[in-house]
């Protein structure tokens, strides 16, 4: 709650100290972004807790490292963000400002990543990765760095909209659904290609 009290721009509409004031607080204030702390949370209250709340707010997910809820439940629950808490500072209203745009938004420490990698199958990503244009893969493989669509296409001297068609593309033959999951994927089976 500090965090977001120290960034400008941000009103924060309530806070919670358990999932029943959870749903309560965003049915009686309707905010854009929920922030989530998963401290005390198991995997299936969060997954409960997602299915009440995500379709009237984005979620991002603030993780810690005695959190029983995985990297995998974030992403099959579809939330629009997770971030560390060991590791998310000075970067926290951006990556609230990313969210409200429509991006997802996952930072987590690189050696986090492996936990990711195990939950898919290797052989038929391995297949639907060698499927993407160079193009895409060098899309993706920024994106997972963190970079936005805007900063994807300056470095690769493209325009925004390109970008994200060369996403959406990579998405479909990854069978990925979310931006987010086709850049882990891309990065954790073919980091050089």
């Amino acid at each position: 709650m500090a965090m977001t009290k120290e960034a400008p721009g941000l009103d924060v509409a309530g806070a919670a100290q358990d999932m029943a004031g959870v749903v309560t607080t965003v049915d009686r204030e309707e905010p854009d972004i929920v922030l989530l702390n998963l401290r005390n949370l198991t995997s299936d209250s969060f997954r409960r807790l997602v299915q009440l709340i995500g379709a009237h707010a984005s979620i991002i997910v603030l993780w810690c490292h005695d959190s029983v809820v995985t990297i995998q439940d974030a992403l099959q629950a579809k939330v629009a963000g997770f971030m560390d808490l060991e590791i998310l500072q000075e970067d926290f209203a951006s990556v609230i400002a990313m969210v409200s745009r429509g991006c997802a938004v996952y930072l987590l420490p690189r050696d986090r990543l492996s936990d990711i990698s195990t939950e898919y199958p290797t052989s038929s990503t391995s297949a639907a990765i060698s499927s993407l244009t160079s193009r895409e893969n060098d899309v993706l493989q920024l994106l997972a760095t963190g970079m936005t669509n805007k900063e994807i296409g300056s470095a690769l001297h493209i325009a925004e909209n390109t970008v994200k068609k060369h996403v959406h593309h990579a998405m479909i033959k990854l069978s990925a659904s979310n931006r987010v999951e086709a850049a882990l994927l891309v990065s954790q089976l073919d980091p050089k290609r």
